[in-house]
């Protein structure tokens, strides 16, 4: 009985420890972890939520970028982080849906290493060349199959959403396409402007300056609809590729065993950062569309994404190599 009550005791003496440790959240900086170099569109949502959460937080939010693998490399130091509660990853397709469908060896689990806390935003892409290369889609394909494997673009790594839109826009339309990866999206417009590659799938807002100053010519954006950062920009549907769609998105999560209230606080806090006027209208002028979710919803939405991808690979035949 002895040995029952002191067994009682200590246990309610961790509990309270860790009620307490809870309590005090955050009482240190926060690790924000990116899977890319910095300059390109995830780093940009990070910091753009990161900066209202730590006033939010009364907390330091320090942004890890990580770039290389397409993210998995990120992803892979967020899984084997602390389960504390002060190590934040910013969640992308690649790592999460698009990679455990390539077949290849992971060095972390998408759903068991991870507690997801809620999606931030969801972003499309446009599709640039080098103005010497062409002046429309349908250009840009008569070119590529007058030149097969002539032609090369920049991903930001193996696996990622921009290297998956151009392998889908290669089986679509019927061209064939050389990929070149890089280690983030910060990296793949210096090569095109430089012509160390002849096209991209990028961020909008980023390369809006360099579209509108002719050193790159955007062809179409990835999504359904037009961009409001952009609107001169039609589809890639509409411009000669029907059915083309490709989106991305961007979410938080914390390493899997991080206490579950340390996850509903920071959902609440996420939810009500993206909420706020100031951070919708500067992701909405990134060309990001706000979103949030629950922890739940996230991650049903990556189980989701995972069976997307995976039907899509059955398609996208050279994504894989």
């Amino acid at each position: 009985m002895r040995l029952f009550a002191s067994s009682l005791l200590l246990l309610a003496g961790c509990s309270s420890a860790v009620m307490a440790a809870e309590a005090q959240y955050p009482s240190r900086p926060i690790r924000f972890i990116v899977g890319f170099t910095p300059g390109g569109a995830s780093d940009t949502v990070a910091r753009v939520v990161s900066q209202k959460l730590a006033e939010r937080l009364n907390q330091q939010i320090v942004i890890d970028n990580r770039g290389g693998a397409g993210g998995n490399i990120a992803t892979e130091i967020a899984a084997r982080s602390a389960p504390d509660g002060y190590t934040l990853l910013l969640g992308t397709p690649g790592p999460l849906t698009i990679t455990p469908n390539l077949g290849k060896p992971m060095a972390f689990d998408p759903e068991r290493d991870f507690r997801p806390v809620s999606l931030v935003a969801s972003t499309m892409a446009v599709l640039m060349v080098h103005p010497q290369v062409a002046t429309s889609v349908r250009e840009l394909i008569a070119v590529a199959k007058a030149k097969p494997g002539q032609l090369n673009y920049a991903s930001s790594g193996q696996g990622t959403s921009n290297h998956l839109a151009a392998e889908l826009f290669n089986t679509m339309a019927g061209t064939r396409i050389v990929h070149v990866p890089y280690k983030g999206a910060g990296q793949n417009l210096p090569a095109l402007i430089s012509g160390e590659v002849q096209l991209t799938f990028g961020p909008i807002v980023p390369a809006l300056p360099m579209i509108r100053s002719g050193k790159l010519r955007a062809l179409g954006v990835t999504g359904t609809k037009r961009s409001q950062a952009a609107p001169e920009i039609p589809t890639i549907a509409e411009a000669g590729v029907p059915g083309y769609r490709i989106d991305s998105w961007y979410g938080t999560l914390l390493p899997a065993g991080s206490p579950a209230a340390i996850a509903s606080r920071l959902n609440r806090e996420i939810v009500a950062v993206v909420a706020m006027p100031e951070v919708s209208e500067r992701l909405a002028r990134e060309g990001a569309d706000p979103m949030t979710s629950s922890s739940d919803e996230f991650a049903q939405h990556i189980r989701n994404e995972r069976i997307k991808w995976k039907k899509l690979m059955t398609v996208i035949k050279p994504a894989a190599s």
